[in-house]
C-alpha cells in the first residue's frame, strides 16, 4: 500500500530540502520506488535532487490550450494529455519526479485539471512512497488531487512568520475533511540557543512536534555548488530525516 508524505511551510524554512532528503533516504533504505511531486511554484525539488525538469504540468496545460485546434485526427484531449504527462515524468534509479509548475492563468482549465488530477491519482498506486513538496497554501492537496495523505510535515524556523504560516496551514488542514491522517511540525535551521523558545512556540501551535532538523553548513555548500542533496553526509541531519520516516511507518524495508 502506498504511503504518502507532504511537506509544507513558509518559503525559506528548508521545506524543499527536507522533501528532497526524505526522497533520498527512502531510496537509500530500499523503500522505492518513490514518486516525488514538486507542487511548489518555485520548482526547486528537481534541482535539489540533481535534475532540471524539461517540462512541467503547467507547461503542458498551456500547450494544450494553444494547440487544441491542431490535434491529429482521432486524438482526443484526454489522449493528448495522458501522452504528455507520461513524457514529463523524470525517471531516475529508485524514484520518479513530476513537477506541477506554474498555476493557472485567466483561461478555463476545469476539464484539463480534471484529467490531470485523474492521471496523478492513477499514478500513485504504482509507488511505495509518494513525497510531495507543497506550497504553503496546500492548493495541490486541497484542489488538484483526491489522494489522501498519511503525514503532513509542517516546517518552521526561527522566523515568527514561519509560525504564522504554520497556523494558517493548520486551519486549511481542518477544512480538508480528514484527508490528512497526521500532521507534524519539524523545526529547521534553528540556532541551538533559540531551540527552547522555538519549542515553546511549537507547543502553542497545538500541533505534534516530531523532530529538529539541525542547521548544517554542509547543506548550504551542496546547494551553492549545485550538488544533489543525496551527497549529504551529516549524521545529525540524516538521523533526523530517518526519525520522520520511522514515525510515519517506514521503519523497515518491508513497510
Amino acid at each position: 500500500m502506498t504511503k504518502s508524505i507532504a511537506v509544507a511551510g513558509k518559503g525559506g524554512t528548508g521545506k524543499s530540502t527536507i522533501a528532497a532528503l526524505l526522497i533520498s533516504r527512502l531510496v537509500h533504505k530500499g523503500m522505492n520506488p518513490v514518486l516525488a511531486v514538486d507542487a511548489d511554484p518555485d520548482c526547486n525539488l528537481g534541482t535539489l535532487l540533481g535534475i532540471e525538469p524539461e517540462q512541467t504540468i503547467g507547461d503542458l496545460r498551456e500547450d494544450l490550450l494553444k494547440t487544441i485546434k491542431e490535434f491529429p485526427a482521432g486524438m482526443t484531449k484526454a489522449n493528448y494529455i495522458e501522452s504528455g504527462l507520461h513524457q514529463i515524468i523524470e525517471e531516475r534509479e529508485g524514484w520518479d519526479l513530476v513537477t506541477m509548475g506554474k498555476g493557472e492563468g485567466a483561461s478555463c482549465y476545469c476539464y484539463i485539471n480534471s484529467l490531470i488530477r485523474k492521471f496523478c491519482d492513477d499514478l500513485t498506486p504504482s509507488y511505495r512512497w509518494v513525497v510531495i513538496d507543497n506550497e504553503a497554501g496546500l492548493e495541490h492537496l486541497s484542489r488538484r488531487t483526491t489522494t489522501n495523505i498519511d503525514a503532513l510535515i509542517v516546517v518552521v524556523s526561527e522566523s515568527p512568520l514561519s509560525f504564522s504560516c504554520a497556523a494558517k496551514i493548520k486551519d486549511i488542514v481542518s477544512e480538508m475533511n480528514g484527508r490528512i491522517t497526521n500532521t507534524f511540525v519539524v523545526s529547521s535551521m534553528v540556532n541551538k540557543n533559540r531551540l527552547d523558545e522555538v519549542h515553546k512556540r511549537i507547543d502553542e501551535l497545538g500541533m505534534d512536534f516530531l523532530t529538529d532538523i539541525p542547521k548544517e553548513e554542509e547543506i548550504e555548500d551542496l546547494v551553492f555548488n549545485s550538488l544533489p542533496i543525496s551527497s549529504l553526509k551529516s549524521k545529525a541531519v540524516l538521523s533526523a530525516i530517518d526519525r520522520i520516516i520511522e514515525k510515519i511507518g517506514g521503519n523497515n524495508e518491508n513497510t
